[in-house]
């Protein structure tokens, strides 16, 4: 008997105590885990002071020169001047080892604060995540981070034209665990674009938007769809008007013979007698240059013999 009363309790207590580790309500003052390494992250301001040096010993209160060893941290040198309130915003991520420790031993391990994942559920369990939800009633948003031992994300909700509504509907303000999740309720809002903002606290450098857009679907784009047929029958009167210009241009033939009838003088004599008047103009021309010819041959003869006739005389 007493046993099962023992064991319950001891279940409670590792509840506790495991929650206590996983949930952060507010930015930690310093770490919850002193030995070495101890991971820090870009941009937290804390008190270092009881870190435990691998060669013996604890960090102090006293200045310190932090050496990087590894990742983008190798080689870079920081000096931390009030080990009570170490500023890490400058850090490069990687590991650092004290320079005045006596080994090589790594002391912290900084790493960049992130929000890894933001997801919108309907009540149906269906993701909504930067998509469309009719009415916004009963949305679940669910966020995974990996500074849950440093910090808390906290949730912001704008409305289409940029006002913070999320008091009026979200079930709380702040995620304090990675992977726990908030209740929206954007029913009563008007309808629009939401968008969802979840970043660290103090760790303001990690954030993560997601989108909702509720309402009618036919509001997303589908009011481009009827200008596309309304501009379909828009070419139509196109095909009409040549058509219309076909017929007249049917006259132009017409014209042509005008043009060649014009050199001989009048339009009637174009339109009625063109290609019969030019025919006889060459046939004329030929039958009068041989006539010539043999008639100015034989006057030539006659006036040669006369002359001839005329000197024997003499």
């Amino acid at each position: 008997m007493p046993a099962l009363r023992i064991r319950p309790v001891l279940l409670v207590a590792l509840l506790v105590v495991s929650g206590s580790v996983a949930a952060v309500p507010s930015p930690r003052n310093r770490p919850s885990d002193t030995a070495p390494p101890v991971r820090v992250f870009v941009g937290e301001t804390l008190d270092v002071s009881a870190v435990e040096l691998t060669g013996g010993g604890t960090i102090g209160t006293g200045s310190v020169e932090l050496v990087g060893v590894a990742g983008d941290a190798d080689g870079t040198v920081e000096t931390i001047a009030d080990p009570t309130d170490a500023d890490l915003g400058g850090f490069e991520t990687g590991t650092y080892r004290v320079s005045t420790d006596g080994d090589d031993g790594v002391e912290f391990a900084v790493a960049e604060p992130r929000v890894t994942k933001v997801v919108v559920r309907n009540q149906n369990g269906a993701n909504v995540t930067n998509a469309w939800e009719p009415d916004g009633e009963s949305l679940t948003v669910t966020a995974e981070y990996n500074f849950a031992e440093a910090d808390r994300l906290d949730l912001t909700v704008e409305d289409s034209d940029g006002v913070d509504v999320t008091r009026e509907v979200a079930s709380g303000d702040r995620i304090t665990t990675s992977g726990g999740s908030v209740q929206l309720d954007l029913s009563d809002q008007q309808e629009g674009t939401f968008r969802i903002t979840l970043e660290g606290s103090d760790l303001d450098r990690a954030s993560r938007t997601v989108t909702v857009r509720t309402g009618p679907r036919r509001t997303a784009t589908p009011l481009p769809s009827p200008t596309t047929p309304a501009g379909t029958p828009t070419p139509s009167p196109t095909p009409t008007d040549v058509g219309t210009e076909s017929p007249t241009e049917t006259p132009t033939p017409t014209e042509q013979p005008t043009e060649t009838g014009a050199s001989p003088g009048t339009p009637t004599e174009a339109a009625g007698t063109e290609q019969p008047t030019e025919t006889p103009t060459p046939t004329a021309t030929e039958t009068s240059g041989p006539g010539f010819g043999p008639l100015a041959a034989v006057l030539a003869v006659v006036a040669l013999a006369g002359y001839a006739l005329r000197r024997r005389s003499r």
